[in-house]
């Protein structure tokens, strides 16, 4: 089966593990503070998929895309729900949130020496965003000293607005999951306008 399958999926693949991962330790942070309540009628660990099987294993090869597509809005759904229903029975929760995605960067660091460059790889090596036919981050500069790109277009409002929530928690905590990729470097991440963002080397 895995004749069927390129890098790229794999890739894809790579991406939605490190959500669940990402989701498993909101799951265990709910846990340890005996936040024990039902979000929209289901426990806590109901959010988590579990263990994930090897690609080739599970994907439907007559219908690669469409299989990675459904379970970027599974994993896409579930990640906005349990945050926006641990957030709306207890809105002071939010630092605690902000500190699973800040280590959770921080686990998957690039290195001290790393540059703009390697940066923005590992951002795009570790977050979804979408399909790569989506074309999100449109490079702006792209320099070891300074990448900079556009936000083409937001796919994730979509899940945190059904959730009934606030789209903008989305970037909330994404901007802690990128300050914890670069924390070992001397790079800044920073957000130009609503849709331009930047790497730049400290000066």
């Amino acid at each position: 089966m895995s004749a069927f399958l390129a890098p790229i999926h794999f890739w894809l693949y790579n991406k939605i593990a490190l959500q669940e991962e990402l989701i498993n330790d909101i799951i265990d942070c709910a846990r340890l503070n005996k936040w024990d309540e039902r979000l929209n009628g289901e426990n806590v660990e109901s959010y988590s998929c579990g263990e994930l099987p090897a690609l080739e294993s599970v994907i439907d090869t007559d219908n690669i895309h469409g299989w990675l597509q459904s379970r970027i809005r599974d994993c896409e759904s579930r990640y906005a729900r349990l945050l926006i229903g641990l957030l709306a029975i207890d809105p002071e929760r939010l630092n605690q949130l902000k500190q699973i995605a800040y280590d959770f960067g921080t686990h998957h660091a690039v290195d001290a020496d790393a540059n703009a460059q390697d940066a923005f790889k590992a951002m795009n090596d570790s977050l979804l965003d979408g399909m790569p036919c989506d074309h999100v981050n449109s490079l702006l500069t792209d320099s070891p000293e300074e990448v900079s790109w556009e936000r083409t277009q937001n796919l994730h409002a979509q899940y945190w607005t059904n959730a009934g929530g606030d789209a903008r928690y989305y970037d909330v905590f994404r901007t802690q999951i990128i300050y914890g990729l670069i924390s070992h470097t001397n790079l800044r991440y920073l957000c130009l306008t609503d849709d331009k963002y930047a790497f730049t080397s400290q000066q």
